[in-house]
């Protein structure tokens, strides 16, 4: 039981290590070099892919924008910062309230289990990489079936350096940061950012005269690094957001995208706080490193109105917290990278629900979490041009889960369940001539189950895990003197458990039972597509698409029986795809274009019209001039003003739609 469970936390007094950012682990294990044509886009045939982030003022919806760019991965933004929001990388991905995240996301060494706690401010991370399929499992120690999402840290160099930035503009946008960064000593060296953005919303309430959705938050980190040994390290990270919004965007289906009507409007308060202490040492051939992690994040309140079937209105207020510590050791050399991995997390919640001024629900849960894994990859060459890469995961999962209701019946549920997983991978890699590699993989995926807690129903609450295995099989070659480079993939997953959340109406009753049921079966197939083309000095062009095909292959309504095998899975976009133009001049003048596609995303496992959002296509362009250490930039976004959804909530007939077309000016300086 959960109980009996105690933290690891004496591993790391135990042990002396130095601390080194998990990218440069990582790569320490992949000894095929990763392709880097521009500094906005690296990549492998090892199905990873690195996108630089751009530092500066940040905008709420950095992180959604930032996913419209990378191959596979899509965000459907709910509205309220990443509470209700799904993350699917590969057709994989978490349901909008309580299942775990299929793709984690690091910061740096402090990982995130639950898609809700996912940043919407990208603090001064230098880059973003995505580690694709179920391998990458025996690479992290928080991992799901999809991959690992990860944010990393600029490295201190030789010498200090300092940044600003400022914007403003349309639906009065203006965010302002600014970052210092010491040099490397042998003995010290830390970095402070701190930054602020705000908006007014998109939608605008009719009947009350005043905006919605408005978004406010500060932000912030601190790291510090400090070298009492020239081989031992000592780390601190420290990380906070505070966010102050508006409520919730969201719609009626098929009426106006840009107002509502109704009389009364929320709010959306959250604070999230990171805290990471390291220790690391390098050894003769290897390096051991050891980090302790704490994340609180705090959802308090949520409050919305509806205003549902014909005219009634429907209120929620509802809070949620999580507070997760996590222990992560790991040993890293040439040949081998291993570890252990412990995480207790605690998530805590409330729901009030009135209709048309009736109270339906008042109800509170509680669910905590243990989670072990070791795990562990080898690298071995048998000849100059094959690299064989096997790793293992064993994991195990334990939750316990308790709801109290209050209305509409005073009752009390305990749940508990564990789940345990082996997982293996092999990837053979083959070098085909010095600018061609080919990557063949066949890997184990696992995300726990767990328990919903909008539902009365015990007999419902719980859902089992999702297992997956994947095949995959990619090509990269490169052009060095041509400054081309072009990636490909094709991969296959058999998932058994597939985890759908939704409202399911009850036969013969005026109820709905909110809940996550498993499909028995589903398949997800797909293709990826990078492309990077240095036409000339100034100019570079960079090409991506993905097709992407997730399937339910056995699943049955729990209460109509009604069968939806054969129809796509929920919250999975067909695709995307993005094409980048962009020219830097000796002069100091840039500019540049782009265009993104998003594919059709269904909302319900019935294929739904209503619920679906069909394949849309969003415009942008920059143009600025770089002076010494300024740079001075104008951009739009949207430029067509494209009207869609991104997110659809079938159980209140909502939506949450896209962000209009936006302009806006940026300064920003270096030393």
């Amino acid at each position: 039981m959960l109980g009996n469970i105690r933290p690891i936390a004496a591993l790391t007094a135990l042990t002396l290590f130095r601390h080194l950012p998990l990218s440069a682990v990582v790569s320490d294990v992949v000894v095929l070099p990763t392709l880097s044509v521009t500094d906005q886009l690296s990549f492998n045939a090892n199905a990873t892919t690195t996108v630089r982030t751009k530092s500066g003022p940040t905008v709420a919806e950095a992180w959604y924008d930032l996913a419209q760019q990378t191959v596979g991965l899509a965000v459907n933004d709910a509205g309220a910062r990443g509470f209700g929001t799904t993350t699917t990388l590969r057709g994989l991905g978490n349901t909008p309230f309580f299942s775990d995240a299929s793709a984690p996301v690091y910061l740096d060494n402090i990982p995130l289990a639950t898609a809700f706690t996912f940043p919407t401010e990208l603090y001064d991370f230098s880059q973003m990489t995505i580690y694709r399929g179920p391998q990458a499992a025996a690479q992290f120690g928080r991992a799901g079936d999809a991959g690992v999402i990860q944010f990393t840290s600029r490295p201190a160099g030789a010498s200090g350096q300092a940044h600003f930035g400022a914007a403003i503009g349309s639906a009065g946008q203006a965010s302002f940061s600014a970052s210092a960064q010491t040099a490397r000593t042998d003995t010290f060296d830390a970095a402070l950012h701190f930054g602020t953005s705000q908006r007014d919303g998109y939608l605008y309430n009719t009947q009350l005269k005043q905006t919605v959705d408005d978004r406010q938050a500060v932000f912030g980190r601190v790291q510090l690094h400090y070298r009492p040994q020239p081989e031992l390290e000592l780390s601190v990270h420290l990380l906070t957001q505070r966010s102050r919004d508006g409520a919730q965007a969201l719609v009626p289906l098929g009426e106006s995208f840009a107002s509502v009507r109704r009389s009364k409007e929320g709010q959306a308060d959250t604070d999230f706080n990171a805290l990471a202490v390291g220790l690391a040492q390098r050894l003769a051939t290897a390096t051991l490193t050891a980090t302790t992690s704490y994340t609180d994040w705090d959802l308090s309140p949520y409050a919305n109105r509806l205003v549902v079937f014909g005219g009634f209105n429907f209120d929620s207020v509802l809070t949620q917290s999580q507070r997760t510590f996590n222990e992560e050791v790991r040993y890293v050399s040439d040949w081998f990278t291993g570890g252990i991995f412990y995480s207790h997390a605690r998530t805590r919640g409330g729901a009030s629900r009135t209709f048309s001024g009736y109270t339906i629900e008042n109800s509170h849960f509680q669910l905590a979490s243990a989670t072990w894994a070791f795990f562990g990859q080898g690298n071995f060459k048998p000849t100059a041009d094959w690299l064989i890469t096997p790793g293992l995961r064993l994991e195990n999962t334990a939750k316990n889960f308790t709801r109290t209701e209050i209305v509409p019946s005073a009752m009390v549920q305990r749940q508990s369940d564990n789940w345990s997983a082996l997982l293996p991978s092999v990837s053979a890699t083959r070098h085909l001539n010095r600018r061609t590699d080919a990557v063949f993989t066949l890997a184990r995926g696992f995300k726990a189950g767990g328990y919903s807690a909008y539902t009365g129903r015990a007999d419902l609450a719980g859902y089992d895990s999702q297992r997956t295995w994947g095949l995959e099989a990619a090509l990269t070659t490169t052009e060095t003197t041509t400054g081309w480079a072009l990636t490909s993939r094709a991969y296959a997953y058999r998932v058994s458990g597939y985890q759908i959340e939704r409202s399911f109406a009850v036969p013969a009753t005026s109820t709905d039972e909110y809940l996550v049921v498993n499909a028995q079966r589903a398949h997800v197939l797909g293709a990826e597509l990078e492309s990077l083309w240095r036409l000339s000095p100034t100019i570079t062009l960079r090409a991506l698409a993905g097709l992407t095909q997730a399937t339910l292959q056995a699943f049955t309504d729990p209460f109509t029986k009604v069968s939806y095998s054969g129809n796509r899975a929920p919250y999975a976009p067909s695709g995307n795809a993005a094409l980048q133009f962009d020219y830097v001049a000796e002069s100091g003048f840039f500019c540049g274009a782009g265009a993104t596609w998003i594919g059709r995303t269904f909302y319900d496992e019935q294929e739904s019209a209503s619920f679906s959002q069909a394949g849309y296509t969003l415009l942008e362009a920059r143009a600025g001039y770089t002076y010494d250490r300024l740079e001075f930039r104008a951009f739009g976004r949207n430029l067509t003003s494209q009207k869609y959804y991104s997110s659809i909530t079938p159980g209140v007939f909502h939506g949450t739609p896209g962000a209009p077309a936006t302009w806006g000016c940026e300064v920003s300086g270096r030393w």
